[in-house]
């Protein structure tokens, strides 16, 4: 959405008020919504990660994975913890995963699009499955620098070590219906 004007014409459009809230526009939808998804958007409204966190494990239970999904990932914004922000995150992406390569507002940037240019680069090469010494030779680097790189990517990225870079950065294919 490119202005208020563009968010305001898109909500009018919508016949499922849910949609606002996935839109990031709960405010203007509280009060048509009840059970888990009032909750949602009172949690979004008031930019509560915690609450955010657990209004999407009720979402999953209920095998509402994509909302779940983006319940988890704006609590990753709402979060004042670094550390509960990447544990949100993972969830986040993990669930986004088994949405058979979903994208939507709340989804966006939530992975890759959190590094720099070079770090994407780079974790890209080692979830490929290229040594820190192979990334230093393709990019002209020193294999320090990669590691540095690395590293802060990881923190980042709420990794503990390379294995989980390739589940990271793992695009979905989207899947025939």
């Amino acid at each position: 959405m490119d202005s208020p004007a563009d968010l305001d014409t898109a909500l009018a459009a919508l016949t499922d008020p849910y949609d606002a809230v996935r839109l990031g526009a709960p405010e203007k939808v509280i009060d048509r919504l009840s059970g888990v998804f009032a909750r949602h958007a009172d949690a979004l409204t008031r930019a509560d990660g915690p609450d955010l966190d657990r209004v999407a494990e009720e979402l999953e239970r209920r095998g509402f994975t994509l909302f779940a999904a983006e319940a988890h990932a704006q609590a990753v914004r709402a979060h004042r913890d670094p550390r509960a922000a990447r544990h949100s995150r993972t969830r986040a992406v993990a669930l986004a995963r088994r949405c058979q390569g979903a994208r939507t507002p709340a989804l966006s940037g939530l992975v890759l699009g959190e590094l720099t240019a070079r770090q994407r680069q780079i974790v890209t090469l080692a979830a490929a499955g290229l040594s820190n010494r192979q990334i230093a030779e393709r990019l002209t680097l020193s294999i320090r620098t990669v590691g540095n790189h690395l590293y802060s990517a990881y923190a980042r990225l709420g990794a503990n070590d390379r294995g989980a870079l390739p589940w990271l950065t793992e695009v979905p294919e989207a899947q025939p219906a």
